[in-house]
């Protein structure tokens, strides 16, 4: 039943508007319409092919062209150099994928993974001009051109015809039946299966009949399209028969899966035949030219058609535009049922449609003036709000005019409603007016902002079950009882938005519809906003209504969009959210179509479910019925920018260092209208979370930090948000050299070096100065051995030979005074010692003269001779230096008294250019200097010499062997 009211009802209107000729067959259809200022490279449109990942591909005398349901991709002569010539004639796609394409002049072409290959006289073509294409069922290709038939022989094609079996021919269609015969039309008819070839001879002159298009349809029949009209052969006979009620040249033949056969024609438009019924769909009422060159259905089940003037698509649906005649767009539309069933279209003009006969209306007393809205009263009064008229009320056979001269506040009329108590309600441009009618005439009470209300511009008015009134204007939600303004959490809330539809539900909940903030719920004094984000087709809303199931039909300026309020109910307080809707796109309902919003009433829903709004090329009609939800399209990453640079599309897409602003472009290949399509990505691990649902098909990323990163993006269908498809690259941002594992590696190995080197260093010191410690202590220890304690053990000498004699003889006495000079020495050598460990500035040129001091105070000492002599010119010699050689020859003399036992000791110095020498040879026992130290570490001895020299740069060498006496040298270099 609803089926049938669907059709009557799209058949009367349509019949109204534009005649029953066409519309009576394609009823149910929508059409959308492409050309050149859509994108197409030219006009003309002469073949279409899909291929598996869903592109539709297109065939036009421009180019070849890819389109994925929003944009056109095309390839010619400048952009693909293998295409030699951008008319494209036919196109077909083989089993394995690959994409077939006959060109006017270029050969043919095979477009395989990303790559064309051609094919030209050169490789075997007969002619450049290929007109059809077919794969049989052996997956063999055939090319049918301006002069013979052609097979793919491996890489190669070898012409067929000009044998004896097949006559040469031109070839402009291929088709295989059923049986597997394979039939070839062009400027002869046959057909063959294997050797076995049969003519067939078309009734008329030759010239006529040339064959265009060849099909089978569902009963067997054979139909042949000519220059002429159309032939038929039926199953079961052997001749062609003419179709008549078709003249001109048949382009092209097509049967949908509905059992219609589609018929093209060059200048008479396309027809449909169903049965023995022929049905004409011609220009300009569906079709942009009346030359039609291809029919094709889609995956879809869109069905395509290709014209001179552009290409067509015809989308079945449940939402139909009824045209309104002789209405130009307008900048407002309202529709109202009234009592009767018959509805009041306000448009350019006034309509009214009775039993599906629309037809303009002059009411009267109303004259030269815009109807914008229509609303009969309980008393069956009709009233009409004007645009810029003012208010009319029709009752009785009467007409009563209201303007502002009466005390309306605005005399252009945006909503009415009645008050329970029978008086009416208006919403203006500027105010809100109740009128009360009662004798002598109508009295108005005017609303205007100081009194309250929210604003000025006045939009929708609902009285709700409590007899409250609710008025939405542009800025703002005003709420009225009793002629007072309240104030509550959805007049606060909705304060400076545009209210442009309230209605109020069943169980008593009011919803909201805003211009820009979606759609509010208001129950027991809880507000919820729906909007976008949440899974509405828009954020703009124009209307709201509810069928006898409970259902909300809202509108948009893109569409009409079908809700259940109690899944709105459910998730009033739950997020994220993901409402399940249908939504009727105004893109599947004709080209440029808009829905009007903004006066009342936007939309009238019946007492049968019926469904109507407003547009600017007719009302909108649906007829609800169950919809089988489609699976979401496939989503294709289509480009990569960083730093507005294109990247290629390979995983992983390598960004370079220092990369600031990326941008990621992605698409849904889907035919059909793509207004109901929302995405959401992200980019893991950069993101933890999906993004909000949105429309836009670009995601932005700025300032991404080193490393590698999974982008994903899903799509979904409105009204079926859990059904996703998904795409996926890996981006891999390259960090700058200074980020870089290797950078920082070595950064760290410096890093280690550098606190290596300052421990190294820090060790250093420390040793350097625990060694300065120790030198200064050895230099201590030197100084004491040399001096004092060598003096200490002269002196204990003396007094030990005193001892032993008698203290008051002569040489008693002169030993005591030689302790005497040997104590004075002792202590002026400490006093020297200890100076020069304070101050070693300074030269002396005394070191002879102290040298010949010390050798005959030590000979005097131990009464042995000691000589000293100096050579050379003598220079000044630091103090440090000269205390060192001093205490160095005290020390070997004193160790060669006590130890070696000599007969005499010579010390010698000598005074060169560059080097001082010191040299000390005894006679004495000797010794054998490689025996370990005997001193047990109690005497410095050899070891205190060889320091003091080494210490000053100088060399130490000593010469001894026991019975040989002592040879020691003291090399110091002079320091200038």
């Amino acid at each position: 039943m609803q089926t049938l009211r669907r059709h009557v009802a799209c058949l009367l209107l349509l019949a109204a508007g534009y005649g029953a000729s066409w519309a009576a067959d394609l009823a149910g259809y929508t059409r959308r319409v492409w050309q050149v200022s859509d994108g197409l490279p030219e006009q003309t449109v002469q073949a279409f092919a899909q291929t598996s990942d869903g592109y539709l591909w297109i065939g036009t005398t421009g180019g070849l062209v890819r389109f994925d349901g929003a944009t056109f991709t095309v390839f010619d002569r400048q952009n693909t150099p293998v295409l030699h010539e951008n008319s494209v004639f036919c196109l077909m796609v083989s089993r394995d994928g690959s994409l077939w394409i006959g060109t006017e002049g270029g050969g043919l072409l095979r477009y395989s993974n990303g790559v064309f290959r051609a094919w030209t006289a050169r490789e075997g073509l007969s002619n450049d001009f290929v007109r059809t294409i077919l794969e049989d069922a052996g997956g063999t290709i055939w090319a049918g051109t301006d002069n013979g038939l052609l097979r793919l022989d491996e890489d190669h094609f070898v012409r067929v015809d000009g044998s004896p079996d097949i006559p040469s021919l031109a070839v402009h269609a291929l088709y295989q039946d059923r049986s597997g015969r394979i039939w070839v039309g062009g400027s002869r008819l046959l057909s063959f299966k294997g050797s076995a070839v049969t003519e067939y001879t078309l009734r008329g002159e030759a010239s006529q009949n040339r064959v265009k298009s060849i099909i089978q349809t569902r009963n067997g029949t054979m139909w042949v399209g000519t220059v002429s009209g159309l032939n038929r052969m039926r199953s079961g006979q052997t001749q062609f028969e003419r179709v008549s009620g078709i003249v001109g040249t048949v382009r092209v033949l097509r049967q949908t899966p509905d059992g219609v056969l589609w018929i093209g024609t060059i200048g008479h438009g396309a027809f449909q035949s169903s049965g023995e019924t022929l049905t004409s769909v011609a220009a300009p009422a569906l079709l942009p030219s009346n030359t039609v060159l291809n029919f094709f259905e889609d995956n879809e089940q869109d069905f395509w058609i290709g014209t001179q003037a552009g290409m067509v698509r015809l989308t079945k649906g449940q939402a139909n535009i009824v045209p309104l005649p002789k209405a130009n767009d307008s900048d407002f539309g309202t529709i109202y049922q009234d009592r009767d069933g018959s509805y009041w279209i306000g448009s350019t003009s006034l309509f009214r449609m009775v039993n599906g006969v629309i037809t303009q209306q002059t009411l009267p007393g109303i004259k030269g003036t815009h109807v914008r809205s229509v609303y009969r009263d309980r008393s069956g009064a009709l009233w009409v709000g004007t645009d810029g008229d003012g208010v009319y009320r029709i009752a009785n056979g009467r007409t009563a005019h209201l303007t502002t001269a009466d005390g309306l506040s605005n005399n252009f009329v945006r909503a009415m409603t009645q008050d329970r108590d029978g008086s009416m309600w208006v919403a203006a441009d500027e105010g809100l007016n109740h009128i009360f009618c009662c004798a002598p005439g109508p009295r108005i009470v005017s609303y205007q902002m100081r009194d309250g209300l929210a604003y000025f511009s006045t939009r929708a008015l609902l009285e709700d079950a409590g007899g409250d009134l609710w008025v939405g204007t542009d800025r703002g939600l005003n709420h009225m009882r009793a002629g007072k303004f309240l104030s509550d959490a959805a007049t606060r809330a909705l304060a400076d938005m545009k209210v442009w539809a309230i209605h109020e539900d069943t169980d008593g909940t009011l919803w909201f519809g805003t211009r820009n903030n979606g759609l509010f719920r208001f129950h027991s004094g809880k507000l919820a906003q729906f909007s976008s984000a949440d899974g509405l087709p828009s954020n703009a809303i124009y209307q709201i209504l509810e069928d006898g199931e409970g259902h909300l039909w809202i509108s948009g300026p893109n569409g009409v969009e079908l809700l259940n309020p109690h899944e709105l109910d459910a998730q009033a307080n739950s997020f994220p959210r993901r409402l399940a809707l249908t939504f009727y796109s105004t893109a599947d309902m004709a080209a440029n179509t808009e829905i009007y919003g903004g006066t009342q009433p936007s939309g009238c829903i019946t007492a049968a479910g019926d469904v109507w709004f407003p547009t600017n090329l007719g009302p909108i009609h649906i007829v609800p019925s169950e919809r089988t939800p489609l699976p979401p399209p496939p989503l294709h990453i289509h480009s990569v920018l960083a730093d507005g640079r294109s990247l290629a599309i390979t995983e992983p897409v390598v960004l370079r260092p220092g990369s600031s602003r990326l941008e990621v472009g992605f698409t849904p290949i889907q035919l059909r209208s793509q207004d109901g399509l929302r995405y959401r990505y992200m980019l893991a691990p950069f993101e933890r979370s999906w993004s909000q649902p949105t429309t836009t098909r670009t995601a932005e990323y700025t300032n991404l930090p080193a490393g590698r990163y999974r982008f994903r993006v899903q799509t979904f269908e409105v009204s079926n948000p859990n059904a996703v498809s998904e795409a996926a690259i890996l981006i891999v941002q390259k960090p700058l050299f200074y980020r870089t594992w290797w950078f920082l590696l070595i950064c760290a190995a410096l890093v280690a070096l550098l606190t290596y080197a300052i421990y190294q260093y820090r060790l250093r010191q420390i040793r350097s100065r625990f060694g300065a410690v120790l030198e200064e202590r050895s230099r201590v220890a030197r100084e004491m051995h040399d001096t004092v304690i060598q003096g200490c053990t002269g002196v204990s000498a003396l007094l030990e030979a005193v001892s032993m004699d008698d203290v008051q003889s002569e040489a008693g006495s002169g030993l005591m005074d030689v302790a005497r000079v040997q104590l004075r020495s002792t202590i002026d050598e400490a006093r020297e010692a200890i100076w020069n460990l304070r101050e070693s500035d300074g030269n002396t040129s005394q070191l002879g003269e102290n040298l010949e001091t010390m050798a005959r105070q030590v000979g005097e000492e131990f009464e042995l001779p000691v000589t000293c002599a100096v050579a050379g010119t003598p220079f000044p010699v630091s103090h440090p230096v000269a205390h060192d050689l001093l205490m160095v020859a005290r020390e070997a003399v004193y160790n060669s008294m006590l130890h070696g036992k000599p007969s005499h000791v010579d010390v010698k110095l000598t005074y060169r250019s560059r080097e001082l020498l010191l040299r000390l040879q005894d006679d004495g026992c000797g010794f054998d200097h490689q025996q370990p130290d005997r001193t047990n570490g109690h005497h410095f001895g050899l070891r205190g010499m060889k320091e003091r020299v080494e210490r000053s740069g100088g060399e130490f060498r000593l010469t001894t062997a026991p019975g040989k006496g002592v040879h020691i040298e003291a090399q110091m270099p002079r320091q200038r």
